[in-house]
């Protein structure tokens, strides 16, 4: 539905309230997740997530955000477009990311190591390398370990093992990464009829990339 007013003011104060304590925790680069559906049944708390960066200004370069003045927070995130089967990766400030109409106006953010940040800030600077693990073609319930689909927190968890291991040229070799330091996805329980629903009316629900036993 179009937004209202009071859904822009939500959004923008969660936007103010998120930067602050964000510029609080010192940190350049955090996960950052929003509630954006109620998924409490399917023990869910948190429906998407992406990187936040802080981008402290400067001379403009090609493929990065960036130019003179105060240091601002920018979201780099993959999003469905809605009722369709594809995706694609997008550049945001707080305002923009939490304006989507959440489920509940709470956020939520892990500052990550100083290993990490220092890897991962210039690759989510650069247009170029956060496509290089991207799949456009999206499943909601895309399966962990195949490269068929992906969701949002597979490109996420994907480009950080890009960013930290320059063997992983591609998703394949990023999940590799994620096995061998014991990432292990947690398992929705759908039934039957639900599995059935979701496969016949959503263009973004797709099982066939699961194997038969899962």
């Amino acid at each position: 539905r179009p937004a209202q007013a009071n859904d822009v003011v939500r959004g923008m104060t969660l936007a103010a309230a998120t930067a602050a304590r964000l510029d609080a925790s010192g940190a350049q680069v955090v996960v950052l997740a929003r509630a954006g559906q109620d998924l409490s049944k399917y023990g869910v708390r948190w429906s998407h997530l992406g990187f936040a960066y802080r981008d402290g200004g400067g001379p403009r370069s090609p493929g990065r955000e960036g130019g003179k003045g105060p240091a601002v927070w920018r979201v780099v995130h993959k999003l469905n477009q809605c009722g369709t089967s594809s995706a694609a990766l997008y550049r945001q400030g707080l305002g923009e990311f939490f304006l989507d109409q959440p489920h509940r106006y709470e956020a939520a953010f892990v500052a990550l190591t100083p290993e990490l940040q220092s890897h991962l800030l210039p690759l989510l600077r650069d247009n170029a390398r956060i496509d290089d693990w991207h799949e456009p073609r999206y499943s909601m319930v895309a399966y962990a370990w195949a490269t068929r689909y992906q969701q949002s927190s597979q490109w996420a968890l994907e480009t950080l093992a890009g960013a930290m291991d320059a063997g992983a040229i591609n998703r394949q070799r990023a999940q590799a990464w994620l096995q061998l330091r014991g990432y292990g996805p947690a398992t929705l329980r759908l039934d039957p009829l639900t599995r059935l629903g979701g496969r016949m009316t959503r263009a973004n629900i797709e099982f066939d990339d699961h194997p038969n036993a899962k």
